[in-house]
């Protein structure tokens, strides 16, 4: 369960950075790209942290 909140706030965050930049960089994009932007980065973070976490646990 704890691997569950850390790689969904490391998400979070991921997305919320990505939103940010494309704020800045391209102010003009269009919405569907961005949040398809947006949705791919948080989906792709969750994954890779989660398992990141598992299997740095197995070899501890």
């Amino acid at each position: 369960m704890k691997t569950t909140f850390v790689s969904l706030a490391i998400a979070l965050l991921i997305a919320v950075i990505v939103w940010a930049s494309i704020i800045v960089l391209d102010p003009g994009m269009n919405l569907d790209r961005a949040y398809n932007i947006i949705v791919g980065s948080f989906i792709g973070s969750a994954v890779i942290t989660a398992l990141v976490l598992m299997l740095r646990g197995r070899h501890s």
